[in-house]
C-alpha cells in the first residue's frame, strides 16, 4: 500500500514538473495583458495629524509619478540596465571612435584582406547583440507607455464618477479658460516634434536620425549597391569584390544599429519628461476634485485585453521574446563558445572567421524583419490606445460643456512620404518575415553545396547585410514617424489635462465664493505627498 502511494505521489510530481516545463517553452511570444490602476490620491481631514511623528507610518503617501514596474528576476533587472547603458551617449561615441580607429589602420595598412573580415565580423557580433538589446528597448518602452496610458485612462474614470457626483449648479458651463492654456493650444503642433537640445552631440544626433531616416539615405544606400554591381565584372565577381561591401555594409550596421539604440533612449527620455508633467497635473486635478466631493474610491483597475493573432504572428513573438530575453544571451554564449572551440580543429583560418559572421549574419537578417514586424504591431496598439485616451477626454469634455484642446500632426501626403510608409509596411508583413526564413533556408543549402567555402560564406554573408542594413535605415525612419506624433499626441494630452485643471480650479474658487470664502482663506496644507484639509462645507 505504501509502495503504491508512493509511486503515485511520484508520478503526480513528474506531472506537475512536465506540466510547469511545458508551460515554461509556451511561455515566450504569449500576448500579455497590461492591467493598472493610476495610484489613488489621498486626502485627508486632520491637519494636526501631519505633526503627529505618531502617526507618520499610517500616513498614506500619494505617489505623483510614475513607478516602473520592477522586474522580478535578478536576470531580468540586468539584462535591462545592459540595454539602457548600450543606448547611452558613451556608447555611441565609443563605437564611433572604433570605427574611426578601424579607417585609420585600414588606411595605414592598405585595407588587407584580413582588415575587412575582422570588421565584418566584428559588425556581425555587434549587431547580432544590438538586435537583443533593440528588441528588449522596444518591448519595455512599449510596455512602460502602455501602463501610463492605462494610469491615465484609470483617473479619467475616476474623473467621470466624481464630476457625474457634482450637483449642476457646481458646474460652470462654458468657462473661460486661462490665457496661458490658450497660448499653448494655438501653437503650431509640429513644434512639439522637435526635440530639445542640450549640446552638440544632441545638436548632432538630431541631424543625423533626421538624415539617416530620410528617403534620400535609401536612395544613397542603393544606388552605392548598384555602383558594387556595376563594378563586377571588373573585379571578375571575385572573392574580394565580395568583401568590399561586406565591409561597407558591416560600417554602416554597426553605425546605425548603435545609433538607433541612442536615438531611442534619448527620445523616451524626451517622452517620460512629458509623462512626468502629464501625471502631476492628473494627480493635481484628481486632488481637487476628491476635495469638491469627498470621494475616497480608490481608481479602478483597467485592463488592456492581450490581441488574438494567427499562428503565425503568434511564432514571430515567440522567436522575438527569446531575442529579447535572458534565452537569447544565453544561445548566443553558446553559440561563441562553440565557434572558439572548433578554431583549433580548423587552424583559425579564414573560413574560421567567417563562420561566425555567416552565422550572426543569416540570423541579424531574420531579426531585421522581426523587429521591424514587432515595432509595427507595437505602434498601432500604441495608437489604439491614444485613441481611447482621447475619446475619454472627450467625454469628460461633454459632460462639462466644456472645450478641451485638440491637436493633429498630419504628415506631409507627397510622394517620398507614401513611399516610404509603403516600404515600412511591406518590410514589417509577417509573409516578409516568413519570407526571410525562406532565403536563410535557400542559402545554406547553396552554402552546403559548395562545402562551406570561403565563398559559400560569402555568398551567405553579401546579399543578407545589404538587406539588414536596408531594413536599419527603414528602421530609424519608423522611429522617426513614430515618435513626432507620439510626441504631438503627448502635448495634446497635457493641453487638455491644463485646460481641466484650470477648469476645475475655477470650479473650487467658485465654490468657495458661495460659501463667502475666499481660496486663501481656506488651510489647505499641500506638500509633495499629501494633501490635508480643514473640513470645507462645498
Amino acid at each position: 500500500m505504501t509502495s503504491e502511494k508512493t509511486k503515485e505521489t511520484g508520478n503526480t510530481v513528474l506531472k506537475r514538473f512536465g506540466q510547469r516545463a511545458l508551460d515554461y517553452l509556451r511561455s515566450p511570444g504569449r500576448q500579455q495583458s497590461v492591467i493598472s490602476s493610476a495610484p489613488t490620491q489621498h486626502v485627508l481631514s486632520t491637519p494636526e495629524k501631519a505633526f503627529d511623528s505618531d502617526s507618520d507610518n499610517d500616513r498614506p503617501q500619494n505617489i505623483t509619478s510614475y513607478v516602473a514596474e520592477r522586474k522580478t528576476t535578478l536576470g531580468g533587472r540586468f539584462f535591462d540596465s545592459i540595454t539602457k547603458y548600450a543606448g547611452s551617449r558613451f556608447v555611441l561615441i565609443l563605437t564611433s571612435s572604433i570605427l574611426i580607429a578601424w579607417a585609420i589602420v585600414g588606411i595605414v595598412l592598405g585595407a588587407p584582406r584580413n582588415w575587412q573580415i575582422a570588421m565584418q565580423d566584428g559588425s556581425s557580433i555587434q549587431c547580432y547583440i544590438s538586435d537583443s538589446l533593440l528588441m528588449r528597448q522596444q518591448q519595455n518602452n512599449c510596455h512602460e507607455l502602455l501602463t501610463v496610458l492605462v494610469q491615465l485612462q484609470s483617473r479619467n474614470a475616476s474623473y467621470m464618477r466624481m464630476l457625474r457626483a457634482l450637483p449642476n449648479d457646481r458646474k460652470l458651463g462654458h468657462s473661460a479658460t486661462s490665457t496661458s492654456v490658450k497660448r499653448l493650444a494655438e501653437e503650431d503642433p509640429r513644434q512639439a516634434v522637435n526635440l530639445p537640445t542640450e549640446n552638440w552631440c544632441d545638436v548632432s544626433c538630431n541631424w543625423i536620425s533626421l538624415a539617416v531616416g530620410s528617403i534620400y539615405a535609401l536612395i544613397i544606400y542603393w544606388g552605392g549597391v548598384i555602383a558594387w554591381i556595376g563594378l563586377g565584372p571588373m573585379l571578375s565577381w571575385d572573392n574580394l569584390w565580395q568583401l568590399y561591401v561586406n565591409t561597407a555594409t558591416a560600417v554602416e550596421l554597426t553605425f546605425t544599429s548603435m545609433f538607433l539604440q541612442n536615438t531611442r533612449r534619448r527620445h523616451m527620455d524626451y517622452l517620460e519628461e512629458c509623462l512626468a508633467s502629464i501625471i502631476k497635473t492628473d494627480c493635481e486635478i484628481e486632488l481637487l476634485l476628491r476635495q469638491l466631493t469627498g470621494d475616497i474610491q480608490p481608481n479602478p483597475t483597467l485592463e488592456i485585453e492581450p490581441q488574438e493573432v494567427a499562428t503565425g504572428v503568434r511564432l514571430i513573438d515567440y522567436y522575438a521574446d527569446l531575442i529579447g530575453s535572458g534565452a537569447g544571451v544565453f544561445i548566443s554564449i553558446c553559440v561563441f563558445i562553440i565557434w572558439i572551440a572548433i578554431g583549433n580543429y580548423m587552424q583559425w583560418n579564414s573560413n574560421w572567421w567567417l563562420i561566425i559572421g555567416t552565422y550572426t549574419g543569416l540570423v541579424g537578417f531574420v531579426d531585421g524583419f522581426v523587429l521591424r514586424n514587432i515595432y509595427f504591431r507595437e505602434d498601432k496598439m500604441l495608437n489604439t490606445q491614444f485613441n481611447a485616451l482621447i475619446n475619454a477626454d472627450m467625454d469628460i469634455s461633454q459632460a462639462l460643456d466644456l472645450h478641451l484642446p485638440h491637436q493633429h500632426l498630419a504628415f506631409k501626403k507627397g510622394l517620398i512620404h507614401r513611399m516610404s510608409r509603403s516600404m515600412g509596411i511591406l518590410c514589417s508583413k509577417p509573409e516578409t518575415v516568413f519570407g526571410a526564413v525562406v532565403i536563410v533556408v535557400l542559402l545554406l543549402c547553396i552554402a552546403s553545396g559548395m562545402q562551406w567555402s570561403e565563398t559559400a560564406q560569402l555568398l551567405c554573408n553579401t546579399p543578407t547585410m545589404i538587406i539588414e542594413g536596408f531594413l536599419l535605415i527603414v528602421l530609424v525612419q519608423a522611429h522617426n514617424m513614430a515618435h513626432s506624433r507620439r510626441r504631438v499626441q503627448l502635448r495634446g494630452v497635457l493641453l487638455r489635462r491644463l485646460a481641466l485643471l484650470d477648469y476645475i480650479k475655477q470650479m473650487v474658487e467658485q465654490a468657495s465664493v458661495t460659501q463667502g470664502k475666499t481660496i486663501g482663506d481656506e488651510k489647505i496644507r499641500i506638500d509633495t505627498e499629501v494633501v490635508y484639509m480643514d473640513s470645507i462645507e462645498l
